[in-house]
Order: C-alpha cells, then structure tokens, then sequence
C-alpha cells in the first residue's frame, strides 16, 4: 500500500471530511468579486441620491446689458396721464429703484417705451423691465435666484399679453421650463416658465449650479392693456417689484442644497390716470 493510500484510509477510519485548501490566485479571485460587488452597490445607492434631475432649464441667447442712467430717470414712481387720441404716444422715460446691503446691490428699471389710446378710450402701454443684482462685499453667500413680479390688484380694467421669450434677454442664469400641463384661470400651459407668467404674474431666473457668480440680470418686453373707456376712466396702479435671493450652497453625497437664504427686494409703481387726474 503506497503513502497516499494509507493517508486515505485513515481519514475513511476517523469520519472527517477532507478540507480544501484556497490557493492564493483563489484568494485572490474571491477578494476581486466582493470589492466589484461593493463598488456597484455604492454606484448604485449614488446614483439614487445624487443623480441630477432631467434637464429642464433653458438659458436665453440673447444677452442682457442694464441701460445707462441719464437725466429723464425718475425714481421710485411714474405717472401716465392717458390720451383719447388714437396715436402712438413714444415717452422712452425710465422709473426705477435701487437697495443696497453689506453683501448686495439690486436694482429695477422699468423703461416706459410707448402708450397708445384707441378713440373708444381703451388703452395699451409698452414697458421693459430691467433687473440686475451684484456682489458688493466679501462674502460666502451666493446668488440664488433674481424674481420678476408685477401685479395691479384685483382691477378688472387691466390685463397683460403673454411673453414672446425668444426677447428675453439675461446673464448668468437660467429659467425653468419643465415641461408639462399647467391649468390655469386663463389655459392650460405647457412649460413652467408661461404657467408662472400666466398664472403668477412672475419671471424666475436661477443660478442654476449654484456657481459663484459675481453678478446677474435679465431684461424683457411686456404690454399691459387697459380697457375701461371713455369717459369713464378709472386710476390705475401697476407694482413691479425685483426680489434677490441669495444663500450659501451646500454640496453634499446626498445632493446639493442651499441653506441660510435671504431675500433683498425693491420696487417702482407706474400710475395711468386719466387726463388731467392725480
């Protein structure tokens, strides 16, 4: 009976069951497939937590530049007399407003363009607001978001017509166009940016990755229709006001955020009176 033989009969008289010993290059093998296994599972739980949202913003090509200030700017409100003429009235005079802190400037224009009233005395006016912010001091808080909102109350007599976009003008930011069905009291829209000016009477422009930007703006033309007619002509008052919302950007493994946010806001009125009125 040869060596191996008599090894194996041994074990067969003990019972036990032979063991198999793990080679190095098996050691190896099994090492390499758990770490494989443990990077796809943290792929996987990343991917859930941080992936970015379907692309949904949309930034203008055309550029913004704010207007130069000169002698017909008039601060804080304006007054519109109305006309019954049936003519284009071309004013090109500016409202505007400015705030400033220890971290920020924002100012608001509001380019008064044109006002045209039809002989039945209804009336149309041609504005173009124009928002800017910038950094002004040393500090670690970011631009958030630059908010356009204007509103007239609950006067029956004035509406608005909606946004040709392809005007908008900005720097630095990003609107939000998610698509989708928006209802409204006047449609049905199928972007986030029209349902926010239809139905909120608001432009958002969003500094989108949170980037350290220095500065931010945007312009835009709009048109506000009056139609009380003549004689019976009432006041009028339109607000328009630019919000800056500045915070600090956290980057983290389950997203990013933005945390401690402040708001700064200013605003100019624009009265349409009749003739003659105050």
């Amino acid at each position: 009976m040869g060596e191996m033989e008599e090894i194996n009969d041994k074990i067969k008289e003990s019972g036990a069951k032979p063991k198999r010993k793990l080679g190095k290059k098996g050691k190896i093998t099994v090492i390499g497939v758990v770490g494989i296994i443990a990077i796809l599972i943290g792929a996987v739980l990343y991917v859930t937590f941080t992936a970015p949202p379907p692309e949904k913003y949309w930034k203008p090509d055309k550029e913004f530049t704010m207007p130069d200030v000169n002698s017909n700017h008039i601060s804080g409100s304006y007054v519109l007399d109305r006309m019954r003429d049936d003519k284009v009235h071309h004013i090109n005079d500016f409202v505007e407003a400015e705030t400033t802190n220890l971290s920020y400037r924002l100012a608001l224009e509001v380019n008064i363009s044109k006002y045209a009233a039809d002989i039945d005395g209804t009336g149309e006016l041609w504005i173009q607001p124009y928002l800017y912010a910038e950094r002004v001091g040393n500090t670690s808080y970011r631009i958030k978001e630059l908010v356009f909102h204007f509103s007239y109350g609950d006067d029956r007599n004035v509406s608005y017509v909606s946004m040709d976009w392809r005007k908008l003008g900005a720097k630095n930011l990003y609107f939000d166009v998610t698509p989708g069905k928006y209802s409204g009291p006047y449609g049905i829209y199928d972007n986030k940016l029209d349902s926010d000016w239809m139905n909120y009477y608001r432009i958002v422009g969003v500094n989108k990755d949170g980037k350290d930007i220095k500065d931010c703006g945007f312009t835009f033309p709009m048109r506000m229709l009056f139609f009380d007619g003549y004689p019976n002509w009432t006041n009028h008052t339109i607000t328009f006001t630019a919000t800056l919302y500045y915070g600090k950007y956290m980057q983290g493994w389950l997203g990013d955020s933005w945390e401690d946010v402040y708001e700064l806001s200013t605003s100019v009125v624009i009265y349409v009176v009749p003739e003659g009125g105050e």
